[in-house]
């Protein structure tokens, strides 16, 4: 998503600096004839020339106010050492020489200088010249991915699958070439490769595979351009799959990942580096639009150590629009073609790395860069055609220069010879790189909500799956879901000029293509579900299934249709079990003490509900025998929150969910909901809620439901907006400000959780952050676990979106540092960019909030709190046994299941744990059968048998494993 399109002067500075860049030895730019020079200037480079035999150092003689017409001697005086060297006439004008300096490379700084006799005139000039190591430079082609953003997304799909036709083509035609200059070609995102092989006949198949195998077509492992940060633990993961699964049938092994455009990464990605084989990861971003202060990292390598220990080598780049800047900009092949090619200039070396090379290399000299290679883009723009002509202007420059030398390059090849050069002299960094685009998703709340509920919901088809033992399991349709739940994640949103004209047929366009994987992933994954669930309907009973590996006692709703039998429900024992018809119709029910991974039948009944606990309410009190909870007759929000045994309202003074709309840019604007109108709409003695109805700025109605059940640890917060259009900037909040004194906030990331500010690296994003499952506000006797299923944007201590308006090139604005403040700001919808995101929403969203207050802080109870309040119980219409769980137990106090499935061969079940703890962490699995023998092995993403364990399975600290189980 490049987005220079829109800065007229820095572009034309751009184009008027690249007039200098281009003179060669004895050769000239092409202009009319002009005044001729009045003075000489010299730049020293880090560069050294192919020079009579030898390597010389480089300098670039510049002409001043005018151009070099007539033939001059330059007598050159540098380290002891003299030497005289002739310019030609040139007739076009010369605007800058490059002077090939005498003798060795120099070690310390030395003066040079130069008398240029031309005319019968004299022109003199002095400079220093700094030691320079010879360098070699990585020149990655590619054509970033962007799913839509330049065109509609077939159009970019196709222009994408022509690339890889054309990058044979060159690469054949190239493979006599000097090694550094034959063509290699990037697809960057799998997503391309896929859509390439489905389309492809069994001949171009084959020649492709050929073309991957001799290393002209390179294949990394995303499945596109994903905010990382957005997915969960199993997506992300999945980002890999499809790529390292089909490219493993071919007999090739998948390493790396290249991400463009994004700044910044999920830490999560270090620590499943192990189980998916993605242990290198090269990110080129964005030059400068709303990427924080993340340049910071720019060519400073190292390896990302995950909290379990595991390592990926890490390099981020230049941003990747280098190659526009330099060429794609002058070539019509952007956005003003709508069907661009291949572009010829037929003059390779024009519009190239001289000298925009020696002055990004002296950069990195300054800054005392320890290595001697380095890494870089070169794609004519977003989804733009091949630049064909790479391989001469490589070959050309190698000709001439002797340092830097330029390497056609892959991401694993680059990484190859780096790992090999520097091993042991690669820093290790630990930290979370916080992202900075995931504020964008708030332009879609209701979509965003519907993708983040898909990935749980196919998560717990899974589990079904598993524990029923159904077969055969469905994984290549499963594999398909997890690719639609992806691309909603992928980084674009929409049109360039979604914000400027989005009536064009072709935003409109691009959003109801992007729009539909979110849709499409709701339905699939809820089909699933049902599919595993399914079977002949039992009248009047229903099944509950618990998803994951902890106790549950939870309400369940049936629908009003299926439980017209009656209140009354028992359980598979026959005894009764707390119900409650509800004012909607439905029927609700406790389910208590459900097995981990397991399911249980209740039978609906004629006759009166069953109670034996009370809830209680009023317009603005609500209590069970856990919490009691206040709410302000005026506002609606939440201003007293006590849990028994603990003596301390946990609710702040502004309330908690307190609705607030910022207009436009600044704090000082902002307005609140109301007044409010309260009623009781569930009266117990089961459930208890009350609604609250305000007036509430940009919307045409704000509900909120407050909740309660006896028996249940958890407060729902249950938030239904009705959005107006609106096209002005905007920001939407709900508030939870806790009184936790000495409070530290720990939230829920893939794989783990980190805690705000500590674990965070240097240059990662601290105005807004991402949740998975939860955020934990914590002192050191109590503290309150906060979930958000459908908007995953928070803030901490105060609202840092506000005056984050467009393209955000000051990094002033951007946080340095996060107070640990037990404030959370949940972002639910903005339109704060000035590109790609909607420039507004309407209509229904629903947000939902649970609350559950602890004790002291406990990482294994906080992350079982977060699982269940995503994965619900789930009612559905009985179907075959009336139990049902897996053939084997878990136990453990610090390792968490973290998702099961069967296993894709059939051959058991894949099972994925997370330690909790900060030490070292055991589970034990047992044979719920005990004539059979447990047989438990380490397995990998696509569930090749690993090292055989024993049934006490051990983790690092931190650490993350997969396994699979089978019952011998």
């Amino acid at each position: 998503m490049y987005i220079h399109i829109v800065k007229g002067l820095q572009r034309i500075c751009l184009i008027t600096c690249s007039l200098v860049i281009w003179g060669h030895h004895h050769s000239a730019i092409a202009q009319q004839k002009g005044p001729a020079f009045t003075s000489i200037e010299l730049q020293p480079t880090v560069a050294y020339l192919h020079y009579q035999g030898r390597s010389a150092r480089m300098v670039r003689m510049v002409f001043h106010s005018g151009n070099s017409y007539a033939p001059a001697t330059a007598y050159i005086h540098f380290n002891g050492l003299s030497d005289s060297i002739s310019v030609a006439s040139s007739p076009a004008g010369l605007q800058v020489f490059e002077l090939p300096l005498p003798g060795a490379p120099v070690q310390k700084d030395t003066e040079l200088y130069v008398r240029l006799r031309t005319g019968g005139r004299d022109y003199t000039a002095r400079c220093m010249v700094s030691p320079a190591k010879e360098w070699k430079v990585y020149l990655l082609p590619h054509s970033h991915v962007d799913i839509g953003y330049t065109n509609v997304q077939e159009k970019v799909m196709r222009l994408h699958m022509n690339n890889i036709d054309e990058a044979i083509k060159i690469a054949a035609r190239t493979q006599n070439y000097p090694a550094e200059a034959r063509y290699k070609w990037n697809t960057e995102a799998f997503w391309v490769v896929d859509h390439y092989l489905a389309e492809a006949d069994a001949a171009k198949k084959k020649a492709f595979w050929e073309a991957v195998k001799k290393g002209w077509i390179n294949i990394d492992g995303a499945y596109a351009n994903i905010n990382t940060s957005v997915t969960d633990s199993r997506q992300l993961m999945q980002m890999f799959h499809t790529a390292v699964k089909t490219a493993k049938e071919q007999g090739i092994d998948i390493t790396t990942m290249f991400q463009g455009d994004v700044p910044g990464a999920s830490w999560g990605l270090a620590s499943q580096a192990a189980i998916t084989g993605i242990r290198y990861f090269w990110g080129a971003p964005n030059a400068d639009d709303r990427i924080g202060r993340s340049p910071g990292w720019r060519d400073r390598p190292f390896y990302w150590q995950s909290p379990g220990r595991q390592k990926m080598l890490y390099w981020q780049s230049e941003p990747y629009s280098i190659g526009y800047r330099l060429k794609g900009s002058k070539i019509p092949n952007f956005f003003t073609v709508e069907d661009p090619v291949p572009y010829y200039t037929g003059h390779p070396s024009a519009n190239f790395l001289n000298p925009y090379l020696f002055e990004y290399l002296a950069g990195l000299s300054q800054k005392q860069f320890p290595y001697n290679m380095t890494i870089m883009t070169w794609a004519m723009s977003d989804n733009a055609p091949i630049d064909p002509e790479l391989p001469e202007a490589v070959k050309e420059w190698n000709e001439k220069f002797a340092s830097p030398k330029l390497i056609i390059t892959s991401v694993k090849q680059f990484f190859t010879d780096f790992e090999s050069a520097y091993k042991d002299s690669i820093p290790v960094v630990s930290g979370d790189y916080t992202e900075f685009w995931t504020d964008g998703i708030g332009s879609a709340a209701k979509e965003t909500g519907y993708n983040r509920n898909a990935s749980e919901t196919l998560q717990q088809a899974d589990a079904v799956w598993a524990l029923l033992g159904k077969a055969p399991y469905p994984a290549r349709e499963t594999d398909t879901i997890w690719n639609n739940i992806l691309l909603f994640n992928e980084h674009t949103w929409g049109a360039y000029n979604s914000i400027s004209n989005p009536e064009d047929p072709k935003a409109i366009a691009q959003w109801s293509y992007k729009q539909s994987f979110a849709l499409k992933g709701r339905a699939q994954s809820a089909a699933m579900l049902e599919r595993a669930t399914g079977g002949e309907i039992i009248a009047n009973a229903i099944d509950v299934y618990n998803t994951i590996g902890d106790i549950r006692t939870e309400l369940v709703i049936v629908p009003a249709a299926r439980s017209q039998a009656g209140d009354l429900v028992k359980d598979v024992d026959g005894r009764r079990v707390p119900s409650q018809r509800l004012s909607t119709g439905e029927l609700a029910i406790l389910a208590k003490d459900i097995a981990p991974y397991s399911k249980q039948r209740f039978t609906i009944h004629a006759g009166k509900a069953y109670t034996n606990t009370r809830s209680v309410v009023t317009n603005t009190t609500l209590s069970n025998e856990l919490y009691h909870i206040t709410l302000d007759a005026k506002t609606g929000n939440i201003t007293g929150l006590t849990r028994n045994g603990i003596a301390h309202n946990l609710a702040d003074s502004t309330g908690l969910n307190r609705y607030s709309y910022l207009p436009g840019d600044s704090l000082a604007k902002i307005q609140y909901a109301g007044p409010a109108t309260l009623t009781v709409k569930e009266n117990g003695p089961l459930v208890v809620s009350v609604n609250v109805r305000t007036i509430a700025p940009g919307t045409n109605a704000l509900t909120s439901e407050i909740r309660l059940v006896a028996g249940v640890d958890r407060i729902e917060v249950i938030n239904t907006i009705d959005k107006k259009a609106i096209t002005a900037k905007e920001g939407v909040h709900f508030a939870f400000p806790f009184n936790v004194p000495a409070a530290q906030v720990r939230y829920n990331i893939p794989w783990g959780s980190v805690q705000a500010e500590a674990d965070q690296l240097k240059y990662a994003n601290r105005n807004w952050y991402t949740v998975q499952r939860w955020v934990d506000v914590s002192g050191s006797d109590y503290g309150v676990t906060w979930s958000t299923p459908d908007a995953p944007l928070f803030e901490l201590g105060t609202q840092t979106s506000a005056d984050m308006v467009g393209g955000l090139h000051d990094p002033a604005q951007w946080a340095t540092f996060t107070e640990q403040r037990p404030a959370i700001y949940s972002w639910v919808m903005n339109n704060l960019w000035h590109t790609n995101f909607r420039h507004a929403q309407e209509g229904l969203a629903t947000c939902r909030y649970y609350l559950t207050v602890h004790r002291a802080y406990d990482a294994y109870a906080v992350n079982q709190t977060g699982m269940a309040n995503h994965r619900p119980l789930i009612a559905v219409p009985a179907t075959g046994s009336a139990t049902a769980s897996l053939p084997f137990t878990a136990q453990s106090t610090t390792v968490l299941i973290e998702s099961i499935k069967p296993a894709a061969d059939g051959k058991g079940v894949i099972v994925w744990l997370v330690n909790t703890a900060a030490d070292e962490g055991k589970i034990t699995l047992q044979a719920k059968d005990k004539t059979r023998r447990l047989q438990v092995t380490a397995t990998n993403m696509l569930e090749e048998t690993g090292q055989q364990l024993t049934n006490i399975v051990t983790l690092p600290a931190k650490g993350i494993l997969m396994l699979r189980v089978e019952n011998k």
